[in-house]
């Protein structure tokens, strides 16, 4: 049963290009290609690569905390209140408007004082400032690590400069190397450690989207990885990294108060976000995929649900390139300053003023936007 189920799932009319059969891929003395057994290594991998997480976060990124002084106190709860309670779990969390004044009234407060009880109510489970800076340290260490790596790897190919090139010899002439081996694992590694540990970290409000986007990549890199197409698949990796680097750069400039280089980095990271997703992604690869992929190699089955999943991919892209525009005309608005909400895609209202505003905003039909913006990646 289970054989019968593998060779129906296989099927090289599916898979493979026409004229090609999986004996053409198979592994010889002179000859290395990718296998699909390969894949189910990734789960050891992904568990040896979150313990190297765990390891660097309370050896290198904590003390590093503690000695830039980043706050580590956990957030108090506010004094208990009935009448409050009562509407933060029954009503909003974000008292606006009519609401907002009737409960200053009611209680004898100032708004000032009811916002900052509703911001502090909901920050109770939330993690202190050097727990969101030692996951940072983290992700930083990883993409500056592997996007070095994918650099040097992909480089070896012409596909960066002539994505034609991708299909040349494609699949029987594109043999697998340690350095696209070891690219693959690590990537898919990462994407599914990080596909499990975001139920446990430190929550976003692309929470969902970030999800379906981890998926739609593991998915991606097996995929590429099973019909052997190392290059363009090695190529779409380091894409998604570049822009990663210059995000959590960002944000590790912003918990340490370099406001300055917070800036720099959040304008580097949505510049180079845009020409490597918006802009090279589909005018170069995608169109590559599509038109060049179709002339060289011609269709098949899996390709077509390849370019799907692609597009699927672009699409996030441009979901978070809104974020990123939004979030643009409301840094020039206040003078040039990064948030933390901008380049951290985190549900924290730090600041009682910010609470205030968001209220506003919200009552006034504009969403879930406060004084920033989610700048999450894709990525990758």
């Amino acid at each position: 049963m289970a054989s019968s189920f593998l060779t129906w799932f296989w099927n090289e009319r599916f898979w493979l290009p026409h004229n090609t059969t999986w004996a053409d891929l198979r592994n010889t003395e002179d000859a290395v290609f990718a296998q699909a057994t390969d894949l189910w290594i990734m789960f050891p991998y992904s568990i040896v690569l979150y313990g190297i997480r765990i390891l660097i976060e309370r050896l290198i990124a904590r003390p590093i905390g503690r000695k830039l002084q980043i706050s580590d106190v956990p957030n108090r709860p506010p004094a208990p209140n009935a009448v409050l309670e009562k509407v933060f779990y029954s009503i909003t969390k974000y008292p606006d408007g009519e609401r907002l004044e009737g409960l200053c009234k009611q209680l004898d407060w100032r708004e000032h004082r009811v916002m900052r009880w509703f911001r502090r109510k909901r920050e109770i489970d939330r993690p202190s400032k050097l727990m969101k800076f030692s996951e940072t340290v983290w992700r930083f260490m990883f993409y500056v690590t592997v996007f070095i790596y994918g650099l040097y790897t992909t480089f070896q190919t012409d596909c960066p400069t002539n994505t034609r090139s991708c299909w040349e010899g494609y699949p029987d002439r594109q043999h697998l190397k340690p350095l696209n081996y070891w690219y693959y694992q690590t990537e898919l590694a990462f994407y599914t450690s990080c596909t499990i540990s975001q139920f446990f970290d430190i929550k976003r409000k692309d929470f969902w989207i970030m999800f379906a986007h981890h998926i739609a990549t593991i998915f991606l890199i097996m995929f590429s990885y099973s019909i052997n197409m190392l290059n363009v698949g090695m190529l779409i990796m380091l894409l998604h990294d570049f822009s990663d680097v210059f995000l959590e750069t960002s944000k590790i400039a912003k918990y340490t108060k370099q406001e300055t280089f917070a800036t720099i980095g959040l304008i580097s990271f949505a510049t180079s976000f845009v020409l490597a997703r918006i802009v090279y992604f589909p005018f170069w690869i995608l169109y590559s995929i599509w038109f060049d992929a179709f002339d060289v190699v011609g269709p098949f089955p899996s390709w077509y649900i390849f370019c799907v999943w692609l597009a699927i991919l672009q699409f996030l892209h441009i979901y978070w390139c809104t974020f990123i525009v939004k979030g643009f005309i409301r840094l020039f608005k206040k003078g040039g300053q990064a948030d933390d909400e901008r380049s951290e895609s985190e549900v924290s209202d730090s600041e009682e003023d910010v609470d205030v505003t968001r209220a506003r905003t919200e009552s006034q039909g504009d969403g879930p936007g406060i004084n920033g913006v989610t700048l999450r990646k894709a990525h990758k």
